[in-house]
């Protein structure tokens, strides 16, 4: 949420996890900055992708955020 570092610079985390059968492609994955895919992995956030690709975020407190779609000016 509100991250400013570019796609570039960005891992691919998988929404599904891949040791869950989560798919490699672009429908499952979601680029996020080093600190943010340690906070999924490690921190106990939970993701979850809408079809308009905007993002659920729940957070280990059990309150949730809704981030609009990427755009594509941040992507580059």
């Amino acid at each position: 949420p509100d991250c400013t570092v570019r796609s570039k610079y960005c891992e691919p985390h998988h929404i599904v996890w891949w040791q869950h059968n989560g798919a490699t492609d672009l429908d499952n994955l979601l680029p996020l900055c080093s600190r943010h895919h340690h906070s999924v992995h490690e921190g106990g956030w939970q993701l979850a992708m809408r079809p308009d690709r905007s993002l659920t975020i729940t957070y280990p407190n059990g309150e949730q955020r809704i981030t609009g779609p990427p755009s594509m000016a941040r992507a580059q």
